[in-house]
């Protein structure tokens, strides 16, 4: 189950790229791109992947999750960065009613 979903996210972020990125770009007015970590803007574009794609996954569950690999993975200030991010982008979404959540059926 884990790696299907693991390859599920995979391609839905590479797939979505450009979508996620178009999400995300706006929210990193006070940084320059290309200086925000590369690992960070990966895990932002998979966070917002998962909200939007993933319905059974919650929106604060994958908020937590980022921001703990972020924390793990990459630079001191990263999990703060991630949280304020993926934050800021489900409030938009949730403004435009673009989160469609369902509960998740257990095998």
């Amino acid at each position: 189950e884990k790696k299907e979903y693991a390859h599920e996210l995979l391609h839905t972020v590479m797939e979505k790229e450009a979508y996620c990125m178009e999400l995300v770009q706006p929210k990193l007015i006070n940084w320059d791109a290309d200086r925000v970590a590369l690992i960070d803007l990966i895990l932002l574009r998979m966070g917002v992947c998962e909200m939007l794609f993933f319905p059974t996954i919650p929106t604060k569950v994958t908020i937590n999750e980022y921001i703990e690999i972020a924390k793990m993975y990459s630079t001191p200030q990263s999990g703060q960065f991630v949280n304020g991010v993926l934050d800021n982008i489900l409030k938009d979404l949730e403004k435009e009613n673009k989160i469609r959540k369902q509960d998740r059926v257990r095998k």
